[in-house]
């Protein structure tokens, strides 16, 4: 005869088991709902690299063609830069390169519930960088294009996220590498800082966002 405790493992291993598949169909369903109709619906099944190529290529081709900025996209071909990490970049009037980091991010949805953004591996520490751009989109078809320097946001070699209201976490065991998430409180106080900006898709305000652009990049 089984030991007790070893019989009742295996009877609860049997509905436990039925028990996490339903509750996950209910909430991939649920996530799937919640970004259905949505102009970003086919972008949240990309993997993860062809999200961030896809935030590269959207911010490069519009900056291209709506700010006179003679911005530079390397592609696939700007994973291993030696002068830092970044994605974009240009050569401003005094012969300078300035070089832009881009993390994009759909909302994270918890149990088709709408929660916030996260941003994995921003390098902070020894200047890899000159302007991080977080491009966050949402299902109801806007994006929020949030455009920081690096001292805004880094003081002392240490990530400060308290333009936004918030603290900043670097990774744990990883120095000089942070996570960084928004609520949509966090995204409002960059809106009202005037370091991000809201776009809707389907109720265009190029003119707005390229003045934007040109502001926060220029």
């Amino acid at each position: 005869m089984l030991p007790f405790l070893v019989y009742i493992e295996r009877v609860k291993g049997n509905f436990f088991m039925k028990t996490l598949i339903n509750n996950l169909v209910k909430e991939y369903k649920n996530t799937a709902s919640y970004w259905s109709g949505s102009i970003f619906e086919s972008v949240t099944q990309f993997s993860t690299d062809y999200k961030g190529k896809f935030g590269e290529e959207l911010l490069y081709n519009y900056i291209k063609d709506n700010t006179g900025i003679s911005i530079q996209w390397d592609a696939d071909f700007n994973t291993s830069n030696d002068d830092g990490v970044y994605d974009l970049f240009w050569i401003d009037d005094e012969g300078k390169k300035v070089r832009v980091e881009v993390k994009t991010s759909g909302r994270t949805v918890a149990n088709g519930k709408p929660i916030g953004w996260q941003h994995e591996n921003v390098y902070f520490s020894d200047k890899k960088w000159d302007k991080l751009i977080f491009l966050d989109y949402d299902a109801n078809d806007v994006i929020f294009i949030t455009i920081v320097n690096y001292d805004e946001v880094v003081k002392n070699n240490m990530i400060d996220l308290s333009i936004f209201g918030k603290k900043g976490h670097q990774r744990k065991n990883e120095e000089g590498k942070a996570k960084v998430d928004f609520s949509m409180k966090s995204i409002r106080n960059g809106i009202d800082k005037g370091i991000s900006f809201e776009y809707d898709v389907n109720n265009t305000s190029d003119e707005l966002l390229a003045l934007f652009l040109l502001n926060r990049l220029a």
